[in-house]
């Protein structure tokens, strides 16, 4: 009885012990688990883009895309996910406001796919994400894109670059203009400009783009349209048709690019010869000419006091306005040689480094002077307060930003006003700053984390990154496309063709687009590896049977053009004959190959495709009067 007696006790004190225990462990699993996150960034160096500012020793807590909460590092949370911040630089993720996702995707000069489709979104993930730039403006792209890309902009993903899209550049129908670029749209009037503004807002465009070639009475019109229905309005002019005080008059107040500062405080037309002739410098007509021209400008202005003078009145003008100017830097560092790699505003030609053949070494030495010159009154605006966005108009857009981050500090600003200006600036000049431009409860939840910080050394811009898009921890994955490119560039293109074959998507490689292939296979036609871009275009033929934009008869007339002009006569006559063999039907292209036989001292080559084109179209004014020269 008695020991009956001590077991019921034991029993009963074993499980008040557990009882007691159990309580005890609610109450500390209440205290210390509260909501659960799915993502924690723990222990980082937050920075505050809106004050300028870093805060040591900060948690950031994350629910699907959302920021939900940020706490003192020491604080207990739980979550998924958790990434060991160690105390790192995490900043906004970088805000471009001037793309084009039209220069990414140009196959030769001028010409870009007629249509796009979803696959084509990976190419602004390839461009942009690695690089930490989640949030894109796209300013002008081929009207026959926005059914695919306002779908896009209306339905984001963790996988993609948050991405705005502007429609087609409004342009004034011009005499003159007689073969307008792909991605500017043509108003012939006023009451054209109203209309087409209303009917972009009815798609869901929410920015709008004028460029140079809008004249008054139209940009007027589409403004007073725009600012009914909400529109973020920016504007690029240039060339003396309207100048930028003029557009702040009619209620712009987004300017693109800083070099359109020039044009606005002297006529361009003017001074273009005493500028050329006061720095030796030879005439031209491609893209670089244009840079390095535009840099010369600035060292012009800087040896005549009253233009220096207006521009700085200029620069008092856009910051009492508030008004907010894109950089586009990088373009013209490449072009005095002062980044770690080369790309402009066009990608063509084909080209690893700037192409002044003509410029002497003193030459080349000013145009670095006229850079300096040009980042120098860059910062004299800064620091007037104007206020400046990253819009880097390059097909190299994402490790564009990172180079532009590293030019604006060798040009004298400091961290903290970088930093802003690739995020915050950028989102409030686009109006999107709700969402994006900062790290806050509520924000969506696109960060960067750096592995080294740019605070310690301004290099540490290009150091290695952690992105996080909409909440997501992106990886990426090799390109399987690069990997092949490096095949041809060593004359192996079978053996890159039979690695594609084993490795796309597998290894660590990612699975190639048709749009891809059709790059590369443009790519190798113009670098004349002839043959080597039959076989690609061949391939992708097999491998996407359903790609209906592969060839584009325009593209391929300009690539033998550009043949001919350089008097590469043979490579000429072959994209000539490989054109006509894909548009049989089209008497271009046989009028085309009829001049490159000619040109070759082929009477018999070029009788032959001159009365190819009459049967074809027998109004071919060109085919009869070349045939009667020839001598038929």
């Amino acid at each position: 009885m008695f020991v009956q007696s001590i077991n019921q006790n034991m029993n009963s004190m074993k499980y008040l012990v557990l009882g007691i225990l159990g309580m005890l462990c609610l109450t500390h699993i209440r205290c210390q688990k509260g909501p659960q996150y799915d993502l924690a960034i723990k222990q980082v160096q937050l920075f505050d883009s809106k004050n300028k500012k870093v805060i040591d020793n900060q948690t950031i807590l994350i629910n699907a895309d959302t920021i939900a909460k940020i706490i003192d590092g020491n604080e207990a949370f739980t979550a998924v996910k958790i990434i060991n911040g160690d105390h790192r630089l995490l900043v906004p993720g970088f805000v471009d406001t001037h793309v084009h996702l039209r220069q990414m995707l140009d196959v030769a000069p001028g010409y870009a796919i007629p249509v796009v489709d979803h696959t084509f979104r990976k190419k602004l993930a390839q461009t942009l994400l690695p690089y930490g730039v989640t949030t894109a403006i796209d300013m002008g792209q081929p009207e026959s894109w926005i059914p695919e890309t306002i779908t896009w902009q209306k339905n984001t993903s963790p996988d993609f670059p948050n991405y705005y899209i502007s429609g087609g550049a409004m342009i004034s129908k011009l005499s003159w203009d007689k073969n307008p670029s792909i991605h500017h749209t043509v108003v012939n009037s006023p009451k054209e400009g109203i209309q087409k503004v209303q009917d972009y807002a009815n798609q869901g465009i929410s920015n709008l783009k004028l460029y140079w070639k809008l004249e008054i009475p139209e940009m007027k019109a589409i403004i007073s349209e725009a600012k009914k229905h909400n529109f973020v309005i920016s504007a690029h002019v240039d060339n003396n048709m309207v100048t930028i005080p003029e557009a702040i008059e009619l209620g712009v107040l987004n300017f693109e690019h800083f070099f359109s500062t020039m044009p606005s405080i002297l006529n361009i037309n003017e001074h273009w010869r005493p500028m050329k002739t006061r720095f030796g410098l030879p005439d031209g007509n491609n893209i670089d000419d244009f840079s390095t021209s535009t840099l010369f400008f600035f060292k012009y202005i800087k040896e005549n006091p009253e233009l220096e003078t207006k521009l700085f009145a200029l620069f008092d003008l856009l910051a009492a306005e508030k008004a907010t100017i894109s950089t586009a830097i990088h373009n013209f560092g490449a072009a005095a040689n002062k980044t770690d790699f080369f790309s402009s505003f066009s990608k063509f030609p084909l080209r690893d480094a700037v192409d002044l053949p003509d410029f002497s070494k003193e030459q080349l030495q000013e145009l670095q002077e006229a850079y300096s010159i040009m980042m120098d009154y860059l910062k004299i605006a800064h620091d007037k307060g104007v206020e400046l966005r990253i819009g880097t108009d390059t097909d190299q857009a994402g490790k564009a930003m990172i180079s532009e981050l590293v030019l604006l500090y060798e040009a004298g600003l400091d961290i903290e006003e970088i930093l802003q200006i690739a995020t915050l600036n950028g989102a409030k000049a686009m109006k999107i700053d709700h969402l994006y431009g900062s790290i806050a409860v509520g924000k969506q939840a696109d960060v960067v984390l750096f592995d080294k910080n740019p605070f310690d050394d301004y290099k540490n811009f290009t150091s290695k990154k952690t992105v996080i898009k909409s909440g997501k921890v992106l990886s990426f994955k090799k390109s399987v496309v690069k990997k092949l490119v490096q095949f041809i560039k060593e004359d192996n293109l079978k053996k890159g063709l039979d690695w594609y074959v084993s490795n796309h998507g597998k290894n660590d490689y990612d699975t190639a687009q048709a749009y891809e292939f059709i790059e590369i296979s443009y790519y190798a036609l113009q670098k004349e590896q002839l043959q080597e871009a039959k076989t690609l275009f061949e391939f992708t033929q097999q491998q996407f049977p359903d790609c209906t934009y592969m060839y584009n008869e325009k593209a391929l007339n300009k690539i033998g053009y550009e043949f001919l002009k350089a008097e590469k006569n043979a490579s000429a006559i072959f994209v000539f004959q490989f054109n006509a063999s894909l548009f049989p039907d089209s008497y271009n292209v046989y009028d085309s190959l009829g001049e490159a036989y000619l040109k070759n001292n082929d009477k018999e080559g070029a009788l032959k495709n001159y009365k190819k084109p009459l049967e074809l179209n027998p109004e071919n004014t060109n085919a009869k009067e070349m045939l009667g020269t020839i001598g038929s």
